[in-house]
Formats: structure tokens, C-alpha cells, sequence
């Protein structure tokens, strides 16, 4: 796809400075197998910039297209969310949990442990946001519950984990009802997975790879695929000279204690890319007659 919209250029919400144009967002933020629309990258340079977003900054959101049938999706990874409302200065914390029925009784739990040596039946999750508004003098409480089966499809991680991901969805659709500016049309992949919006069953794939049902448990941190690695090489020869880039891939990863890319695990990668931007945006910085990277 040629780069026909304009870069967007702000601060993302940790304060680091983001440039994102429409084939970064292709090569290095976008899953699965579908072909991406201008349309559809148009809407996430958009939102990440609306909502001070940085896709590069450990996989915080990224576009998710599993096939051209349906729609592309904006997701927001799990973590990004907590951390989203942890710098928001009118946040006091939440509690959340899951709930559960023990003989007869339904009862709410903290956290996610169901004990079934206890004969306890999980039925749903829970969450209460704080929240203090500027010249408030007490807390605003936000409650949410929400019942497992309207959200569990009963596969992957819902099969087994049912109880972490029914309190993950409660803590999504909470903080979106306590600060709804800050994540209005923002979801996270769980939300996504119960809706529908993108199947149990859905993989990433590499390319020339055949789709298959992914696993019930998946690899916690897989090693990156031939695309990826391919990604970061040619990421680094749009901005340097070719020959030093092999050098400046190995000063990078050598950061992260690597000495080849072959064995590199996804979240290193999230890293080793935004580590590598740093690199390029303070090469873009420099004078013309200053040294090279």
C-alpha cells in the first residue's frame, strides 16, 4: 500500500514523541491476514493520535484485520489500559474480582481464584473504580458486573481461564465508565474476543503460513516470525545507509543481551523496535554536518 495520508506527529501519553504514517502502521502495527484499507489505517492514525496512543511502545494498541470479511479492529493491549488510568491524576485506584455461587449463596470475590475443591461456580466478574474530580473532596465510585455468560464463548483462553478473563472484562467496561474521554472506542482484546468482534479461535499467522485454530494455551512470549524479522531489517534500511545496517540491528539487539535476531521473542521485539525509532528519530535530529549513527 503506498503512503497517500499525511504522518501524525504528538506526544503520546508517557510523554514520548510519536511520528506515524501509514506504512509504519501496515509493516509493524497491523495482525492477522486481511488487507488493510486506506480507510481503516486513516481511523487508527487518527484515534492513536486523538488518544495519545504509541503502537510502538510494547504493543500498547495495534490494528487487527483476521480476514477481508469483516471490518478492521482497533485493539488495546491489556496492560495499556491500567496503565492509561494510572496517569490520569483523578484516579484512586479500583478493586475488582469475579463472582462466584458457594452453597447457594452468591458471593464476590477479589481477584480471580475459584476454588472448585469448594464447590464454587463461577457466574460472572466484578470492578469499582475511584475516581476524584478536580475540586471534588470525596471519591466517585463507578461499579460494573458483568455475567460470564454473556461474554464467554467457552474456547481458548475462556475455557481455561474463564475467571481471569470475565474480571478483565469488567475492569475494561469500568474504566471506560469512569473516564470515558480518555477511552471512548477504546477495547481490549478480551472485550473483542467476547464480542465476536474477532474469533476465539483467531492466530496470527506468518506469511505463506495456512491458517489453523490456535491453541488453548498459547506461548506466553513466542519467538518472532520470519516477517517480523524481516520488519526490523527493513525498518533500519529506510534510515541508514546499508552498509552500517547490520551493524546498527546488532548494537540494538545487543542491548537486549542478543546476538541474532533468529531467537528473539515478541516482547523483545516490541522493545528492540521502539528502541531502533529512538535510534532514527535522534538520526533525523541531527545536523547535517554531525556525526552518523
Amino acid at each position: 500500500m503506498s503512503n497517500e495520508l499525511k504522518m501524525v506527529e504528538y506526544q503520546s501519553i508517557s510523554g514520548i514523541p510519536v511520528k506515524l504514517d501509514a506504512d509504519t502502521v501496515i509493516q509493524y502495527c497491523a495482525r492477522g491476514n486481511g488487507n488493510i484499507t486506506p480507510q481503516e489505517v486513516a481511523l487508527f492514525l487518527r484515534t492513536c493520535q486523538a488518544k495519545r496512543l504509541d503502537p510502538l511502545e510494547n504493543g500498547e494498541v495495534y490494528l487487527i484485520k483476521y480476514d477481508n470479511t469483516k471490518p478492521a479492529q482497533i485493539v488495546v493491549g491489556k496492560h495499556a489500559y491500567l496503565r492509561r488510568a494510572d496517569r490520569n491524576p483523578e484516579y484512586r485506584g479500583k478493586k475488582s474480582g469475579i463472582v462466584i455461587v458457594r452453597d447457594n449463596q452468591v458471593i464476590q470475590k477479589e481477584g480471580c481464584c475459584l476454588y472448585k475443591v469448594l464447590n464454587e461456580t463461577l457466574i460472572g466478574g466484578w470492578c469499582r473504580v475511584f475516581r476524584r474530580r478536580a475540586g471534588a473532596e470525596v471519591d466517585e465510585e463507578f461499579y460494573r458486573e458483568v455475567a460470564l455468560e454473556e461474554y464467554s464463548s467457552g474456547q481458548a483462553n475462556w475455557k481455561v481461564k474463564p475467571a481471569t478473563m470475565i474480571e478483565k472484562v469488567a475492569v475494561s467496561q469500568c474504566l471506560r465508565d469512569a473516564f470515558p474521554n480518555d477511552y471512548e472506542g477504546l477495547y481490549s482484546e478480551d472485550e473483542m474476543l467476547a464480542s465476536g468482534a474477532i474469533p476465539a479461535d483467531y492466530t496470527v499467522v506468518g506469511e505463506g503460513d495456512a491458517p489453523s485454530p490456535a491453541p488453548e494455551e498459547p506461548p506466553e512470549d513466542p519467538i518472532i516470525t520470519v516477517k517480523q524479522r524481516e520488519a526490523l531489517f527493513e525498518l533500519a534500511r529506510n534510515h541508514f545507509d546499508a552498509d552500517v545496517v547490520n551493524d546498527v540491528v546488532r548494537s540494538v539487539i545487543g542491548e537486549f543481551g542478543l546476538n541474532s535476531t533468529k531467537s528473539m521473542t515478541v516482547s523483545v521485539y516490541n522493545q528492540v523496535m521502539a528502541r531502533l525509532m529512538e535510534e532514527i528519530e535522534s538520526l533525523d535530529g541531527q545536523d547535517p554536518e554531525g556525526e552518523s549513527q
